[in-house]
Parts: C-alpha cells; structure tokens; sequence
C-alpha cells in the first residue's frame, strides 16, 4: 500500500513538472513574439519575476 502511494505521489508529481515546463515554454514563445512580460504573466499565472527570469535565459 505505501508503495502504491509512493508511485501515484511519483506521476502526479512527473504530471506536475510537465504542467510547469509546458507554460514556461508557452512563456517563452510569446517573450520571443515580442508579448510584454505582464500581459504573460496574466495569460500563464506565472509571476513577473519568473518570467523575467526566462527572458535572461533567452539572452
């Protein structure tokens, strides 16, 4: 039984990240078709920060 919630906890968790790196990338995409970084940030609920923090990487 704690095996079996150890595995359900491992894919939600694996569902989780891909979510999170599925919008960062949506993030991306709009940063690179020139969106301003609070309209991304109204469209993904990312935080302003954090979409800056991608724009760097975009640099």
């Amino acid at each position: 039984e704690g095996r079996e919630q150890g595995i359900q906890e491992g894919i939600a968790k694996g569902i989780e990240q891909g979510i999170e790196k599925g919008i960062e990338k949506a993030a991306l995409n709009a940063l690179q078709k020139g969106l301003d970084i609070e309209t991304i940030a109204e469209i993904t609920g990312l935080s302003v920060e954090k979409i800056e923090e991608l724009k760097k990487k975009l640099n």
